[in-house]
């Protein structure tokens, strides 16, 4: 950090932290902000302060994750001392008599945010985000933003962004009033140093509809409780009551609004202090560092091997999802089908989404006709001879997948990568007769592309280092999360989540309702049932993968007769309007398919617990079975990829953290149990009868 006095009484502190890509808030760089501001204080020729950041994408990313993950081995006393230290730093620097300035160049989050709001102007360049997204971490903004944030953009607005974790761009955080100003990047610090000696910005107009309505709302016991109200059922709706961080961020922001600064204050220190210390907050934070870890690359990426032209085979849903993520990334991007009419239908679906993606206002009208209209949509494989990558979303075919690596490479001798959207087949042997084996990889992306945040990274036999990275720096140009997986049948999310749908289908087939094994796995904290996640993948594609398992992997992956009996009806699920369930033209479930109902020859009632175990305790030994088998390294990735992938309860910290919270002495005791009652496949596997024996778990 930097302490510079410019011209006309104008000082400025540049944070910079070394070694690091971004700016986050420590322990050690909060006690060099409290002298510098100490010093400042001091001088009386100081008439204006700037805070700047040396790095070129970021303000301050935040405060350090990794000195509150140590906070919350030590006790919620430390954490509230925490809390209170950094409030008191910032109160300094809002009562300073002079103006205060933040250049808001990035990234702006969390503490960083914090502080730009115990400023009196925040100045942002237009490539600026800003947000608090804490919420995410299991717990409350602890430096003052709970309180400050409300008083300068109202209750209303504030409750939304903070119990949520949004990150708004710079447009958006000014039109509400967050941000005082946006100017061009270029202008940033002149803009700011300038604003510090006169004071004078270009606040967004406020309606004054908006203006009546806040007054009458904010400023009585009865309007703030109607503001209270709705936003906890927003909150319930969200997160089905499962986080407590939102439970307790509500009526502190409500409460902090009205009453002395430094009693707020002091509850949202103790707010966060206590919200710190939760299991779920714990695991949240896990996860953080889990998704940080991903991010590592085997190797460097140079500028010039990142892929900046882009071939989609296959203009399907997956297909086509794929094009409009790396156009929408700024890539050059080619898509191709076999006839004008599968070609037309991705152009179709790729311009449903642009057009969405204008309607929620993330990007302009002419933006996404610019983007369509760079794409190229084609049947024939020319225009692929110049691509650096190309991904294959074809039939889930073997023979088809080899043979469009073979005509392409007959078009395309320039050496690309070949990234295959396979969710089961064996990359060894998509990649068996390439021109260039090493750079065939995996690039498993989920359905709808545009909604699931994780892609599968898989290392083939032969897939070097450098194709590895520059697989992984592509997927994370997407904004997906990744996991690197070996070469196995279903990888990792397939080959855990097969067991599962496989049982629940098993279950059905005992007689048990639809709607109470689905109820069962949503009062889990999972998103939507097992029958509703096979409508979602599409019954055709879920049938073809547990086929592919059962080749592979033997009999606890067998077919159950009732998943025969539903495929025999042809039914694909909720793209084709119908499959275990109907849905309406909104394509919003409309009941259970009277067809497949019909293939329920028994009725049988079960306990939501017994439900609940017959199918999560098969994803915990299957995900032993992949670490055991080195599927995966880690077991933090394992837990990213199917929290990521499945949507499993990030509250948990992922199906090996829930085995830990379990005890694994009694998941291996119900797993045996089960294996009396219901066959083999419930038998724990090698890894978990060792741990039981030794008393492991999967994390120290």
């Amino acid at each position: 950090m930097q302490l510079d006095l410019l011209d006309h009484g104008i000082a400025f502190i540049t944070f910079d932290l070394r070694h690091s890509k971004v700016n986050t808030l420590g322990l050690e760089t909060m006690s060099e902000l409290n002298e510098l501001i100490e010093k400042i204080k001091a001088d009386s020729s100081i008439k204006g302060l700037v805070f700047s950041s040396g790095k070129h994408e970021s303000f301050i990313a935040g405060a350090d994750v990794n000195e509150i993950q140590k906070l919350q081995g030590q006790s919620q006393y430390a954490a509230f001392e925490a809390a209170q230290m950094g409030k008191d730093i910032f109160a300094k620097i809002a009562v300073l008599p002079i103006n205060t300035v933040a250049a808001i160049n990035g990234v702006c989050l969390g503490g960083g945010a914090e502080l730009a709001l115990s400023c009196k102007y925040r100045i942002a360049a237009k490539k600026a985000k800003i947000g608090l997204p804490e919420i995410k971490l299991g717990f409350v903004p602890g430096w003052g933003g709970c309180i400050r944030l409300p008083k300068l953009v109202g209750l209303a607005k504030s409750l939304d962004l903070i119990m949520s974790g949004k990150v708004l761009n710079a447009s958006k955080a000014w039109k509400i009033g967050l941000v005082s100003e946006v100017v061009e990047d270029k202008e940033l610090l002149a803009r700011a140093i300038q604003v510090a000696r006169d004071g004078n910005v270009k606040y967004a107009p406020r309606p004054l509809q908006e203006e009546i309505l806040a007054l009458l709302l904010e400023h009585n016991s009865i309007g703030r409780d109607l503001i209270r109200n709705t936003a906890y059922k927003a909150m319930m709706r969200q997160t089905k009551g499962k986080y407590p961080a939102p439970k307790e961020a509500l009526p502190l922001i409500i409460q902090g609004f009205s009453m002395p600064e430094d009693k707020a204050f002091e509850l949202e220190s103790r707010a966060f202090a206590k919200l710190a210390m939760t299991k779920e907050s714990r695991n949240l934070v896990n996860i953080f560092f889990a998704q940080q870890e991903s991010k590592r690359l085997p190797v460097e990426v140079e500028k010039e091997q990142k892929p900046k032209i882009i071939g989609v085979l296959g203009a399907g849903v997956m297909g086509s999802g794929i094009a409009q993520a790396a156009a929408k990334a700024g890539c050059k991007v080619i898509l191709k089908d076999v006839n004008q009419e599968f070609v037309d239908k991705g152009k179709a679906h790729i311009v449903e989404l642009f057009d969405s993606l204008v309607t929620k206002r993330k990007m302009s009208r002419e933006e996404a006709d610019k983007t369509i209209g760079d794409m190229i949509f084609t049947t024939e494989y020319e225009p692929l001879k110049g691509c650096d990558l190309v991904i294959e979303a074809v039939l889930e075919d073997i023979k088809v997948k080899k043979a469009v690596l073979a005509e392409l490479e007959k078009v395309n001798k320039k050496p690309f990568i070949f990234g295959s959207n396979t969710s089961s087949l064996s990359l060894a042997e998509i990649g068996a007769d390439a021109r260039e084996p090493a750079r065939v990889v995996g690039i498993h992306f989920f359905n709808p592309v545009h909604k699931m945040p994780l892609v599968e990274i898989v290392r083939g036999p032969k897939t070097t280092e450098e194709t590895l990275a520059i697989a992984l720096d592509f997927a994370m140009s997407l904004d997906k999360t990744t996991v690197v997986t070996a070469d196995s049948p279903g990888f990792v999310v397939n080959r855990i989540l097969a067991p599962y749908l496989r049982e629940a289908a098993v279950l059905m087939e005992e007689g048990v309702p639809v709607e109470d094994i689905d109820k069962a796995m949503k009062s889990f904290g999972m998103p939507m049932g097992p029958f509703l996640l096979l409508d979602e993948i599409g019954l055709d594609i879920a049938t073809k993968v547990i086929h592919v398992m059962h080749a592979a992997l033997g009999e606890r992956f067998s077919e159950p007769e009732i998943l025969t009996q539903i495929k025999n009806l042809k039914l694909l699920g909720k793209k084709g309007g119908k499959g275990v369930y109907l849905y309406d033209e909104k394509e919003k479930p409309a009941g259970i398919n009277p067809d497949v109902q019909a293939c329920v020859k028994k009725q049988a009632k079960k306990q939501q617990g017994e439900i609940r175990d017959r199918l999560v305790l098969l994803m915990v030994n299957e995900a032993a079975r992949c670490l055991e088998e080195g599927i995966v390294k880690d077991p933090s990735q394992l837990d990213l990829a199917m929290i990521f992938g499945t949507g499993f309860p990030p509250f948990e910290g992922g199906i090996l953290r829930y085995a830990d919270s379990v005890g694994i002495k009694i998941i291996v005791q119900k797993l045996s149990l089960l294996a009396q009652v219901q066959g083999f496949r419930y038998e724990p596997c090698s890894l978990l009868q060792t741990m039981d024996e030794q008393k492991l778990s999967f994390y120290a």
